[in-house]
């Protein structure tokens, strides 16, 4: 049954149209403001030397050179497990990003990476002994569905894939380090726990003995030194599918916890952390790409963001509320008036 409103009901709407505009506008924003700050994620960590930050690898998109650097270095190192089951670094990008963190350091001329780490959110609770037993070998840990699941952000262990210092120069300088502790503390507080899959170079795995540290391999002292122990050692779990790569195939898981505090054993770098909500990063993601192509903000580039930052709004519960308003935003903004042709 439909309800019919008087000619008093429709006189007197019709009177306050701007206020109830208004109101609604009001209530949309403050909405629109909750959204935006429910959904805010660390995106990157400024350190406290001049132009050294820690960003996601997805926020690296238009900076081809840095790409090109990143994936000719984890080519070099890791051979076909480079891109940690993708076929490509766009592919690993695009679908992984968030969860990969980059050293890079940024001055007038771009972006320079320093080191990588990759990692994915698994759900095992800190247990080595249950990731082997979900994920029985490392084409297993990086398959399609465990990277969708990850891309959830479902699981309160983080496993540290590969890390990987760019350059020469980088090497022994404190790379590895400053991005291994960064990123840990850069962690949602959800995740507690974080495991590696360390392989062991240099050594046979029957001669090393968690239970002596001066067996460890080098790469084991290293997460020793961040605060992690030996968890589980894996045999034969990174087993290249062609040619051999420059690591071996036998893995040692180290883990790291919080602490009950929620801290890291890993101590947090002198940084600031940077958060941003999703309409906030598309328009950040835009003003880089016109920045890196030597261009400035046009007319056209403000209304494709607002129809970025409508369609975000749109997935979001009350977005019935913007009806109205944004009805009269397009009718009226002067934005909306078609550009004339250059003569």
């Amino acid at each position: 049954m439909k309800t019919r409103l008087s000619p008093d009901t429709l006189k007197t709407l019709s009177d306050h149209r701007g206020v109830i505009v208004a109101a609604a506008a009001a209530t949309a924003a403050a909405s629109a403001s909750a959204w935006e700050a429910g959904h805010r994620r660390v995106r990157r960590a400024d350190l406290t030397e001049s132009g050294i930050r820690i960003e996601k690898l997805s926020d690296l998109r238009y900076d081809k050179q840095a790409l090109a650097a990143i994936a000719s270095g984890l080519e070099e190192e890791w051979g076909e497990f480079a891109y940690v089951g993708f076929k490509s670094i766009r592919d690993m990008l695009a679908r992984a990003g968030d969860t990969i963190f980059v050293v890079v350091e940024r001055d007038e001329s771009g972006a320079r990476a320093l080191g990588i780490v990759q990692t994915i959110l698994t759900d095992v609770h800190g247990d080595a002994a249950l990731l082997q037993e979900t994920y029985p070998d490392f084409e297993t840990l990086t398959s399609a569905e465990s990277w969708n699941r990850s891309r959830a952000h479902a699981g309160d262990t983080v496993v540290l894939l590969q890390i990987t210092t760019l350059g020469k120069s980088e090497r022994g300088g404190g790379t590895g380090s400053l991005l291994r502790n960064a990123a840990l503390n850069m962690l949602d507080n959800r995740v507690a726990y974080a495991l590696t899959t360390t392989p062991v170079d240099g050594a046979l795995l029957g001669d090393v003995d968690v239970e002596l540290p001066k067996t460890y391999t080098a790469a084991m002292r290293f997460h020793a030194r961040g605060g992690a122990s030996p968890a589980r050692t894996l045999p034969g779990y990174k087993q290249p599918a062609g040619a051999p790569t420059k690591h071996g195939e036998d893995v040692v898981m180290m883990r790291y916890a919080r602490d009950e505090s929620g801290e890291w054993p890993a101590p947090r770098p002198e940084m600031r952390l940077r958060t941003m909500g999703p309409l906030q990063r598309q328009v950040s993601q835009t003003l880089r790409r016109l920045r890196l192509r030597r261009l400035k903000p046009s007319r056209t580039t403000w209304r494709v963001l607002r129809g970025q930052g409508e369609r975000l709004l749109a997935k979001r519960p009350g977005r019935h509320l913007l009806d109205g308003v944004r009805s009269r935003i397009t009718r009226h903004h002067p934005d909306d008036e078609p550009i004339a042709p250059a003569a």
